[in-house]
């Protein structure tokens, strides 16, 4: 999706929403609209988290003056947006679902996984930043949200969640934005995030400088990262060194 902040804020004639629903993010917004062939564009809003779905482009004759609350965000459809309608329909998963996680081919998603001399255990229960991080250090060994710190890492957490145990969501990282200056810093390792895979215009504190201070990785949308308010709740991959 690309984004138009000429657009943001603005209403438009009822004939052409298609659908209005509430979504968890901007990118949940986005899969619904790559998921429909007649979406062209999609409005998010940042404070009640309202996605509304269009079927056409804003522009002069579609544009009918200021909406009737603010926090909208504008975006159009890229024709060659990478999302698949398979990956859209399993990022669409309802967050009170209960996923069972032993799959059909045998692999156990309950337990601890070994990549690259690291461990990985993914949880799927929505917690806010804070609360995520405690549950990772209450394991036994003790251990971290995912620091992902190359693309092969980064391709991890995405075959992990996605592929192997179907259930593509947002999940937590382990930076923190310590100045709002943009640049977030790993908290265990206490390093920089010199690699990253930030989505188109991210991170961007769209909600107001210093409002969002977290990032979340979206596995179903090929592992890009946005930057969140770390009160919002996602699931949590940890992550352990021995």
């Amino acid at each position: 999706m690309l984004r138009n902040p000429s657009y943001d804020n603005k209403a438009t004639n009822a004939i052409h929403v298609l659908l209005t629903s509430n979504s968890r993010s901007r990118l949940d917004c986005a899969s619904q609209c790559a998921a429909w062939n007649e979406c062209k564009s999609v409005k998010f809003n940042m404070d009640t988290r309202q996605c509304q779905l269009l079927s056409v482009n804003m522009g002069d004759q579609s544009d009918t003056g200021p909406h009737t609350s603010v926090g909208w965000l504008y975006y159009e459809k890229k024709s060659d947006d990478p999302m698949s309608t398979t990956e859209t329909a399993s990022v669409m998963t309802d967050v009170t679902t209960v996923v069972n996680f032993e799959t059909t081919t045998g692999f156990d998603c309950a337990i601890w996984h070994q990549h690259s001399g690291h461990w990985y255990l993914l949880d799927s229960q929505y917690r806010t930043f804070n609360d995520s991080r405690n549950f990772c250090a209450s394991l036994s060994p003790p251990s971290y949200v995912i620091e992902v710190q190359s693309e092969a890492e980064n391709d991890w957490i995405v075959e992990l969640t996605s592929n192997r145990c179907g259930v593509p969501h947002e999940y937590w990282l382990n930076g923190y934005d310590t100045d709002n200056s943009g640049t977030f810093t790993w908290i265990d390792s206490q390093t920089p995030s010199t690699y990253t895979n930030w989505y188109t215009g991210e991170p961007n504190d769209s909600i107001g400088i210093g409002t969002e201070k977290c990032i979340a990785s979206s596995t179903g949308y090929g592992g890009v990262w946005v930057d969140i308010p770390c009160s919002m709740t996602r699931p949590v991959v940890c992550e352990r060194n021995f």
